[in-house]
C-alpha cells in the first residue's frame, strides 16, 4: 500500500513539474528544447548535470538552459544523446545582468557557497534588499530578462572602491529534475 501511495505521490508532482514546464515552453519567445536531468558529473556534483538530449536533438556547446523558474546555466559538452550542464552556481560561469528595478548593471558569478556574487557595482549603486536580478542581455548568449534570484545581502569589496551582493538563484539547482534548452 505504501509503494503505490508514493508512485502517486511521485507521478503527481512530475505531472505539476512538466506542467509548469509546458507553461513557460509555450510562452517563451524563443524555441526551446525540455530535456530530463539524467546525473551529475561525479568530478562537479554541485556545479554541473547530464541531461537526456545531444546533438541529436539539436543542441549545441554554449546553449543556454533554463526552467519556469529562471536560469540554470549553459550547455558545455555534447554528445549525441547527452549534454552536460554547467549550473550558474560555479564558481568559473558569470552572466552579465541588471538589478530588475534600478537598471544597474553587474557581473553574477557562482560561489562555492552555493549563492551567486553580483560585482563590479558602484559605490553609490541603487541597490536593495530583495531586489530582483535578471539577465541584461548584453551578449548574444544569454537572452534578456531571464530570472537569476533575489538579492539577499549587500556588502563592500575589500578595496572599498565597490560593492557586491549576494543572490539567492531563483532555481534549487540541487533539486533539478528538467529543464529546458534554448535553440538561438
Amino acid at each position: 500500500m505504501n509503494k503505490k501511495l508514493n508512485d502517486a505521490t511521485e507521478i503527481y508532482q512530475e505531472n505539476i513539474r512538466l506542467k509548469e514546464l509546458l507553461s513557460f515552453k509555450t510562452g517563451a519567445p524563443y524555441k526551446v528544447i525540455a530535456a530530463r536531468v539524467i546525473g551529475r558529473d561525479p568530478s562537479n556534483w554541485s556545479s554541473a548535470i547530464i541531461i537526456d538530449k545531444g546533438s541529436s536533438s539539436g543542441i549545441k556547446k554554449g546553449f543556454i538552459s533554463v526552467t519556469f523558474l529562471g536560469l540554470v546555466g549553459r550547455v558545455i559538452e555534447v554528445s549525441s544523446s547527452t549534454s552536460q550542464i554547467i549550473l550558474l552556481s560555479d564558481p568559473s560561469l558569470c552572466v552579465s545582468a541588471i538589478i530588475q528595478r534600478s537598471r544597474q548593471e553587474g557581473l553574477v558569478c557562482g560561489s562555492l557557497g552555493g549563492s551567486l556574487i553580483m560585482k563590479y557595482l558602484p559605490k553609490d549603486s541603487d541597490i536593495k534588499v530583495s531586489d530582483t536580478v535578471i539577465t541584461s542581455g548584453l551578449t548574444d548568449v544569454y537572452p534578456k530578462g531571464l530570472i537569476i534570484g533575489k538579492v539577499t545581502d549587500i556588502g563592500e569589496e575589500f578595496s572599498g572602491l565597490n560593492r557586491y551582493a549576494v543572490i539567492e538563484p531563483s532555481v534549487d539547482f540541487s533539486g533539478l529534475e528538467e529543464v529546458l534548452i534554448i535553440i538561438p
